[in-house]
């Protein structure tokens, strides 16, 4: 450790102070260290740090950029959202019906893919049900198939692998609701939930258990509910969150308030419980690890509050309050107008980031994206939208060859 010399302090005598000189060192080029590593090594080292260092480090030079943005690259290097896909009409059930739409998010140079899976094979439609770290879920409906009959497919249009599952037995039905999970930081194996209703009760039923298929096994295992609670999906437009292994989506829990249900990949745990303050109809995405909770409160004094609260743990079901902003702040933002505004019909959320503080929805009156940062407290419009329509499904490429996808 060096230390500060103080000019002021008397020199002893019968000594002189010198310059120290350091032998020339071997690899003094006037290259950086970071310019003397071999493009392999870096990788291997990108590979390992959080998105948004590797953001960071693409401003380093060309050549940081050029090396994160290789095709070969990407395999090995996490990768930062893409956009969002989106349709053009509404729909009963959480899917988007063709012509899918895709909107890159601000500062992403995605590589051109294909959104609308013209890669699968021959086929009258396919419906998007839900995507999941790079995998999309799809409905696939044959060209020789009878009726409405079909089949899930899961398939990554970043390599334009698929693999078509086999029948659940449970529920071959289009109301079925069905979601993935995937997340490649733990295994390369995906897993599809399919909430199975009550057969007897078309309007209003309530799950009686999860079919869950495992690309590992290529199997399906049905369990039947173990909730403490009887539930039934409040809308099958929900959004649903797969982390730590788990399924989470909003449910109503008949004879109390809307709940948080949770099912693991072996349908061994299963737990419900309450969002914080008894809200409901909100909004529940991954971000940074965690389980995120976005919604709505109104105050006694009439104000509307946006609040965002992150899951503690699951032992103690406790939310934390991670931010809250008064709405006007919001929506009267310089880019934005207050005009007959209404949260119920003119507001949907579109992602809450991944790795950042940032909250992502549209407004309906004016068909825009926008994105508001809850650090800075910014609001910025990104850009207008074609004719849009929930859901909304946020993407993140995938580069890696998955065995359990083949064609």
């Amino acid at each position: 450790m060096s230390v500060p010399v103080d000019s002021s302090s008397p020199r002893k005598k019968g000594r002189t102070s010198s310059p120290v000189r350091s032998s020339p060192s071997p690899h003094s080029d006037g290259r950086t260290a970071v310019e003397r590593l071999t493009d392999d090594l870096l990788v291997e080292i990108l590979s390992r740090v959080p998105v948004k260092s590797l953001c960071r480090f693409k401003c380093v030079s060309n050549h940081c950029l050029a090396l994160i943005d290789h095709p070969e690259h990407r395999k090995k290097l996490p990768q930062t959202p893409a956009g969002f896909f989106y349709g053009s009409a509404i729909t009963s059930d959480w899917l988007l019906k063709s012509p899918v739409h895709f909107t890159d998010f601000p500062g992403r140079r995605s590589p051109p893919f294909d959104t609308s899976c013209t890669f699968l094979p021959d086929h009258r439609r396919v419906e998007l049900l839900d995507c999941c770290n790079g995998l999309l879920l799809c409905r696939w409906y044959d060209v020789s198939a009878q009726g409405d009959e079909f089949h899930y497919i899961v398939c990554n249009p970043a390599t334009e692998k698929w693999v078509v599952l086999p029948d659940s037995g449970k529920a071959a039905s289009e109301v079925a609701t069905t979601r993935l999970g995937f997340d490649s930081a733990v295994s390369m194996h995906f897993y599809v939930f399919e909430l199975v209703n009550e057969q007897e009760f078309f309007w209003d039923p309530d799950i009686v258990g999860v079919a869950v298929y495992s690309s590992e096994t290529g199997g399906w295992v049905y369990k039947e509910k173990k909730w403490n609670s009887q539930i039934r999906l409040i809308d099958h437009r929900f959004a649903s969150v797969f982390l730590n292994g788990y399924l989470h989506f909003e449910a109503d829990c008949r004879g109390s308030s809307p709940c948080l249900a949770v099912v693991d990949t072996e349908g061994e745990t299963w737990m419900n419980f309450g969002f914080p303050d008894g809200l409901f109809d909100g909004f529940i995405q991954r971000s940074q690890g965690r389980l995120h909770y976005a919604n709505f409160q109104g105050d006694e004094d009439g104000s509307t509050t946006l609040v965002v609260y992150v899951l503690e743990n699951y032992q103690s079901k406790e939310w934390i309050l991670k931010h809250s902003v008064e709405i006007p702040y919001i929506f009267e933002a310089p880019l934005l107008e207050w005009v007959d505004f209404r949260l119920d019909r003119d507001f949907d959320w579109i992602a809450i980031h991944p790795e950042c503080n940032m909250i992502f929805f549209t407004t309906c009156w004016h068909a825009t994206f926008t994105c508001y940062n809850m650090d800075s407290g910014q609001v910025k419009l990104i850009s207008g939208l074609e004719v849009h329509k929930p859901p909304y499904m946020p993407y993140v490429p995938l580069y890696v060859e998955l065995q359990s996808l083949h064609i």
